[in-house]
């Protein structure tokens, strides 16, 4: 769940942003920002384990920061969630398109909103129903990477790795952090793990980034690779040009349900979380969450890159620092003293909550500047 819950649209824009800053610069975020998520889904952990109850992200914050920032984080969640879910559109919609659009016609608009509709019947279903289905998608997933890594290998040519634009260091910040930040599935994790596994959490947490990490840094360079500065804003573009009818039919069939499966899974968190931190019955949180993203998409929010880089550096960044607070506020309440915490030093955490502060207002001055 961890996996299919994280993995999703933002790393179809990975190798542009590998491409406009270099290979080496953005593996080098990579693995730092993969690193710090990687602890804060621990510290988030820790939490979820050592408070009693049933909650999710915006209660937790809610119980150790207080009542305002419980609704700061609510609000920051759920646009968040919503800008991923717009990104979603955007891409799946695009998939559809190249696939069905010689059969069918019509417009990719059509087909994004087609997309969103049919995962909003399915986010209806709840945890339990994503829960049966997460195990298939993740390995329909794990081929779906596995086919265009092998697809772009003959393709590759190794002088597209040698570009190194500092100017462009920010470009792939927001648009990793948007592909690695999945934060809210941990409490779904211990729900689905149940009280007798929840020491198997932080194992689940780091296996899965790992896997995750690594297909992440292998997609990159075989598309990098193989279409080297005319590697498009969603990657696949270029690699249907390049590789061919059949990879178009393949890629975009396996693409296309796999993003209609990690749509509902994320609109989940968020229906989950309107309905057990604020009591907002089923019905009502579900037309909350597959509305908004739709209107969104039809008042014109469509460029796929801006989209996943506001919400990663400015969304991603805040949810990121107040989860690291909860976790310190946890530990001045003694609770680790009475039952073990991972002790995470607190210059990390600083350091942590310093880069982020720093993402967020250079995604914002950006905006402000264009």
């Amino acid at each position: 769940m961890m996996i299919g819950a994280i993995i999703g649209v933002g790393v179809f824009g990975l190798p542009y942003a590998f491409a406009q800053g270099g290979v080496a610069l953005g593996l080098l975020e990579l693995l730092v920002l993969g690193g710090m998520l990687i602890i804060l889904q621990l510290m988030l952990a820790e939490i979820v384990v050592q408070t009693p109850g049933h909650h999710r992200l915006v209660n937790y914050v809610g119980m150790y920061l207080g009542r305002f920032w419980k609704w700061v984080t609510l609000v920051v969640l759920s646009f968040g969630v919503w800008g991923a879910l717009l990104a979603y559109m955007v891409v799946g919609g695009t998939f559809l398109h190249v696939l069905l659009s010689p059969v069918l016609g019509g417009e990719a608009a059509m087909y994004s909103y087609v997309l969103a509709l049919v995962a909003s019947v399915l986010t209806f279903g709840g945890l339990a129903f994503a829960a049966r289905i997460e195990v298939l998608v993740v390995g329909v997933l794990l081929f779906l990477f596995t086919f265009l890594i092998l697809a772009s290998v003959p393709s590759i040519d190794l002088t597209h790795y040698t570009t190194l634009n500092l100017e462009k260091f920010f470009v792939p910040y927001g648009v990793i952090l948007f592909s690695l930040t999945g934060m809210g599935i941990v409490p779904e994790l211990k729900d689905v793990l149940g009280k007798k596994h929840q020491r198997q959490l932080a194992p689940v947490i780091v296996l899965a980034m790992g896997i995750i990490i690594a297909l992440y840094a292998l997609f990159a360079f075989a598309v990098v690779g193989s279409t080297g500065s005319q590697t498009s804003s969603m990657a696949f573009d270029g690699l249907v040009s390049t590789l061919g009818e059949t990879f178009r039919v393949v890629a975009t069939l396996l693409g296309s349900l796999t993003i209609l499966s990690i749509y509902m899974v994320l609109g989940i968190e968020l229906l989950n979380t309107f309905k057990f931190d604020f009591d907002v019955r089923h019905r009502t949180a579900w037309v909350m969450v597959s509305t908004v993203p739709m209107v969104l998409f039809a008042v014109g929010l469509r460029e796929f890159i801006d989209i996943v880089g506001f919400v990663g550096s400015v969304f991603g960044g805040v949810l990121g620092i107040l989860v690291a607070v909860s976790y310190w506020s946890m530990r001045r309440r003694g609770i680790c003293r009475v039952h073990h915490c991972i002790n995470f030093p607190a210059s990390l955490t600083w350091l942590i909550i310093g880069i982020f502060s720093l993402g967020i207002i250079w995604e914002v001055v950006t905006v402000l500047v264009k």
